[in-house]
């Protein structure tokens, strides 16, 4: 009996088999890579601050075996999960440190536009054509003319 006869023999026969799985990580490869460094910096994470699967799930509101699940690397995980686990963790996984970016509202609401006014402007006083490059404002219509 040659290799390939013996793995045949031995080939798990069920919709879930071996050539099930391996096509499952052929078609999601890409974001299984995330999800698999996402989940190793979160146990890094879990480690240097003394934190269990637990107090994660409370901090953003599933269950332990949830969080067990997200660990294991094999979820597509939300960016809203993502966020949750930065927060929970007091940590930045992809967050700010990937666009370099601060939260905006902490220090000035209108830090959130694209184009900064500058300032301390009062958010009621800034005009949309100051924020947006570019930003040209429609001609209101008047009623139809018959």
């Amino acid at each position: 009996m040659n290799v390939t006869d013996f793995l045949r023999s031995n080939e798990h026969k069920s919709a879930e088999g071996f050539s099930a799985m391996a096509q499952y990580y052929r078609d999601n490869w890409q974001w299984l890579q995330y999800s698999y460094a996402i989940a190793i910096r979160v146990r890094r994470r879990m480690q240097e601050v003394g934190i269990t699967q637990k107090q994660i799930a409370e901090g953003i509101g599933c269950s332990q075996q949830h969080v067990s699940i997200l660990l294991n690397g094999k979820v597509n995980m939300t960016l809203e999960t993502i966020a949750k686990l930065e927060k929970a963790l007091d940590f930045d996984l992809i967050g700010s440190g990937l666009l370099g970016l601060s939260s905006p509202f902490e220090e000035n609401p209108t830090k959130c536009y694209l184009n900064d006014p500058g300032g301390d402007m009062p958010v009621s006083e800034i005009k949309t054509s100051s924020l947006v490059a570019g930003y040209r404002p429609r001609k209101k219509k008047g009623p139809k003319k018959q």
